[in-house]
């Protein structure tokens, strides 16, 4: 009987912490950058987008990359290279190459993310692996949570040269650590046609269904902590909302091993929609409940994985898929709110409401086809 190796997993899910750091040390030092390289917040905020574009436009192929090169293999290259941009930035080069590193840094943190989730399912027992799946699922918002305590003590210390000396030195433990643990698989050639690639995976179901709900998902959460809060005169709102879903995407994860992932995100879609209307019309806790619901998305996604696909190689392209389309999600969400926004609450939540119901719509539809049997 197979058993969870917690070790294994608990070593994985700190990689994804320093992932989602690759984002983290720039979004939350944006100031400190800007004086860095002499420029105006707005100027070098565009760092930040470069790692999600390079994961917009190579999400897909790199599912099926990293199901010829080898899981292992890929993520272990997505250490390296990591920790070497991070190496370089240290040196805080001149901002056309730190730049340079940045989209580089883009390739590093799609080795990880793409990889990560396959190799956790295959670390965990049947039983376990919607619990494990839903502990991947908080690796972002929980990066986001420690970094934005850890950070400033970091630059106290030793400003931006030694937040990614730190950040890269992690990197590069994590793959000696990691070397001789993750398990090795056969590498098969792969031949790199992006249309028949692109073609291969969205025209399978259930490659494409987790990534569907989670592209709500992603066109939600972000964007809605960036306005929300704000518009409410709540400004403190956006430090405790990131928060009130990290439990709830645990429990995600864990619900899935007594009832099929679509129905947990479809329910949690539901609950974020009457969330956003309780806030449209003033209700106290509205938003808090409706964040709270929203948790259990990420959670539900990330356990369908698994559980739509049994062969690694499969379970790597669906991971390409969620990559590709949460990255669409979090690129999009932002500007399409924000400019929802300016005509004032309500017309933020109707867009935002009208973006839960597709999710829920999209996983209710895609899990009873694949109910009845359609792959």
């Amino acid at each position: 009987m197979e058993r969870t190796r917690p070790g294994l997993v608990a070593l994985i899910f700190v990689a994804g912490l320093f992932a989602a750091a690759q984002f983290g040390k720039i979004t939350l030092t944006l100031p400190e950058v800007g004086v860095a390289f002499d420029r105006q917040v707005p100027q070098v905020a565009f760092m930040v987008s470069l790692v999600g574009l390079v994961g917009l436009v190579f999400g897909a192929m790199a599912g099926a990359l990293a199901a010829g090169f080898g899981l292992a293999r890929t993520f272990l290259a997505g250490l390296i290279l990591g920790a070497a941009m991070s190496g370089i930035q240290a040196l805080m080069p001149p901002l056309w190459l730190f730049a340079a590193t940045r989209v580089v840094e883009g390739v590093a943190h799609l080795c990880l993310v793409v990889a990560g989730p396959p190799l956790m399912a295959a670390a965990a027992s049947e039983r376990d692996r919607p619990l494990v799946m839903g502990l991947w699922a908080v690796f972002f918002g929980a990066s986001l949570a420690l970094s934005g305590w850890l950070f400033p003590f970091v630059l106290a210390q030793g400003g931006l040269p030694l937040l990614f000396a730190l950040h890269g030195l992690g990197l590069l433990i994590l793959a000696a650590v990691l070397w001789r643990r993750l398990p090795r698989s056969v590498p098969h050639a792969v031949v790199l046609e992006p249309v028949a690639m692109h073609r291969a995976i969205y025209g399978r179901l259930s490659y494409v269904a987790p990534g569907l709900g989670f592209f709500c998902y992603t066109f939600l959460f972000i964007a809605l902590i960036a306005t929300v809060p704000n518009m409410l005169g709540r400004p403190g709102l956006a430090t405790v909302l990131p928060l009130v879903t990290l439990a709830t995407t645990l429990a995600g994860g864990a619900v899935c091993r007594w009832f099929a992932p679509w129905k947990v995100a479809a329910a949690g879609y539901l609950g974020t929609l009457l969330g956003l209307l309780g806030t449209a019309f003033g209700l106290p806790g509205a938003v808090e409940v409706g964040f709270a619901a929203m948790g259990l998305i990420p959670g539900a996604s990330f356990a369908a994985i698994p559980a739509l696909n049994i062969l690694p190689g499969d379970r790597a392209r669906a991971t390409g898929a969620i990559a590709q389309l949460g990255n669409l999600g979090t690129v999009t969400g932002t500007p399409v709110l924000a400019f929802a926004a300016t005509g004032g609450l309500g017309v933020l939540m109707t867009v935002a409401g009208a973006a839960a119901l597709l999710g829920g719509v999209l996983s209710v539809w895609t899990g009873l086809r694949l109910a009845r049997g359609h792959r």
